[in-house]
């Protein structure tokens, strides 16, 4: 039976995480469809209604199961898929999310719904392990540093990865290091259960092996120089965490693609990997292997062309105002210092400052914290493809239950806990005051929102996900006939603002009147057409960024992601 404490603490962890949660739902309602999740709302309806799995390779198929399920008992119908099948003629994904057999707004949020659950689990998870590692004060600091982290708050409304990969990281490594501690091959075994969900989740869990791998060898360092005995247990248990987590995660892939032949299967990975420009004997090895067990030959084609994508530069990056396919090494460390509230990172400096002094003692418990983040910060460096600081999320929960670990070994009870609660909850009026914006969120430090785009952009700043704010706004206005609108992301222009005018790079003239214009085509809507080969709406997009700047007048913004503009009655040149 639970003790009073341990009520209080449950209870609280519980509260938080619904709070948490609830941010998350609340800012939902009014985000429109964002760049991606149209493409991840068509597989996920594939996988899970028609059990094939032509779509959106690139990504396990975990997360986008969970969203497809969601559709389907929302009344969502499958994608339309040619047999044989062709991507010219396969269903959009913007047309498949607006032309369902329910609106857009219904399966929207249908395939969002799983994701503030996710969100609630990271902070639950949290809050067990902080406690675990030093006491009920611990694990409620942890989940009050998680539960109001603003970039948590953000993608735990949208249907991605990011959310998932963050519970997935943290579930895994947590009942690893239980395995250690207390062995058995059941917890190796529900480890392992946890590795292969991680897996089937996002490619990077393919860095907890790493990961569990050094966790285990000092912990059997460890041993050995307290009891003078050298045991491979722990490696034994790795072993079987790992044949696990490969059962779990081609079951998964097997469910994703349970009505699609073999030969079907191999023709989906040699279409994909040609796409991505993959090496033909890479491609013939990825065949054989799924021609052997598709859902391997899945899983590895997804793996080659995510590292195909990452040599060659996989997209536009924007960084400080710099704009290159190559990526930048400092790029992440920098996005997650001015993206991280100010509470989060005097709870980091004050738990750094308290193990410097000895304070806080370290140990095997301090590594379990920190080489996790430290491995995908390590990992980030070598990326090419800088498109959000939500690649590193896996980090920011083992941040958080380390700074509430140390700060509570490093500090008189009352003191501890009076710097927990002053900086959990400086954070948490941070988000507060941005929301529902905190896609957008920048530290003050960094100059706020306002001033985010002179950091980063894309999914940092602007992922589409103002446009149905927009047309309120507008609607308010009385300007929805007399609005150019050059719109980045994934919602449909013409659904939301049927009467504006849309802004084609290639042919539209700039004519006087209001536009209405996404912060990310202002900062690389040329470069990004570039990127793609189309040399006139580059320069249609680079006209419309050097008129805009110089003879726009400002008028407002929505959100921190589409800005408005209006070009006086003057004579503007033909393109």
């Amino acid at each position: 039976m639970m003790r009073s404490p341990g009520r209080a603490v449950a209870a609280g962890a519980i509260l938080l995480a619904l709070l948490g949660a609830a941010l998350a739902v609340d800012h939902q309602r009014l985000d429109s469809a964002t760049m991606d999740e149209p493409f991840h709302a068509l597989a996920g309806c594939e996988y899970a209604l028609s059990g094939t799995y032509w779509a959106n390779l690139e990504h396990p198929p975990l997360v986008k199961l969970l969203a497809g399920v969601s559709a389907g008992l929302a009344g969502a119908r499958p994608p339309r898929l040619p047999e044989p099948f062709r991507f010219r003629t396969a269903e959009v994904p913007q047309r498949f999310l607006y032309r369902n057999e329910i609106s857009p707004e219904r399966l929207l949020a249908a395939v969002r719904r799983p994701f503030p659950l996710l969100f609630a689990g990271v902070v639950l998870v949290a809050a067990f392990a902080g406690w675990r590692a030093a006491g009920p004060l611990a694990g409620l600091g942890a989940a009050l540093l998680v539960a109001f982290e603003p970039t948590l708050v953000a993608h735990a409304a949208f249907l991605h990865t990011d959310v998932a990969a963050a519970l997935c990281f943290l579930a895994t490594v947590v009942a690893a290091y239980g395995a250690l501690s207390r062995p058995s091959w059941l917890r190796w075994a529900f480890t392992g259960l946890l590795f292969g969900l991680a897996l089937a989740a996002k490619f990077t869990a393919v860095f907890l092996g790493p990961i569990l791998l050094v966790l285990s060898l000092s912990w059997l360092l460890a041993r050995r120089r307290e009891t003078g005995r050298f045991s491979l247990a722990p490696l034994g248990g790795l072993l079987l965490a790992s044949c696990v987590a490969a059962a779990v995660l081609l079951g998964v892939y097997a469910v994703a693609m349970r009505n699609m032949p073999s030969a079907e299967a191999e023709r989906s990975v040699r279409l994909f990997l040609a796409g991505r420009h993959v090496s033909s004997p890479i491609v013939e090895r990825i065949a054989g292997l799924s021609r052997l067990l598709p859902p391997a030959g899945h899983y590895g084609a997804g793996l080659a062309g995510i590292a195909e994508q990452n040599r060659q530069g996989g997209g536009v990056n924007v960084f400080r105002g710099e704009v290159s396919v190559d990526g930048f090494p400092s790029y992440f460390p920098v996005a997650f210092a001015v993206k991280s509230s100010l509470g989060f990172l005097l709870a980091l400096l004050l738990a750094g400052g308290l193990v410097a002094a000895r304070r806080a003692k370290g140990g095997f418990g301090a590594l379990v914290f920190l080489l996790p983040p430290a491995y995908v910060f390590l990992a980030s460096v070598a990326s090419s493809y800088n498109i959000g600081v939500r690649h590193v999320l896996p980090a920011v929960p083992f941040l958080a239950i380390g700074a509430a670990v140390a700060i509570v070994r490093g500090l008189p009870r009352g003191l501890a806990a009076g710097a927990l609660l002053g900086l959990g909850l400086l954070q948490a009026c941070e988000t507060v005051a941005i929301h529902p914006h905190e896609l957008s969120f920048f530290n003050r430090a960094a100059g706020g929102a306002a001033n985010g785009s002179r950091w980063l952009n894309d999914s940092n700043v602007d992922w589409g996900q103002d446009l149905v704010r927009l047309a309120r706004e507008l609607k308010r206005r009385g300007a929805e006939s007399g609005t150019t609108l050059a719109y980045f992301g994934g919602a449909s222009p013409e659904y939301h603002l049927p009467k504006a005018r849309l802004f084609d790079a290639a042919s539209t003239p700039l004519t006087p009147g209001l536009y209405a214009v996404s912060s990310f085509l202002l900062a690389a809507g040329p470069e990004l057409m570039l990127f793609r080969g189309d040399v006139p709406r580059a320069v249609g997009y680079a006209r419309l960024r050097q008129i805009l700047v110089a003879r726009g007048i400002p008028e407002g913004r929505v959100g921190y992601s589409i800005l408005l503009y209006r070009l006086p009655d003057e004579r503007t040149p033909p393109p």
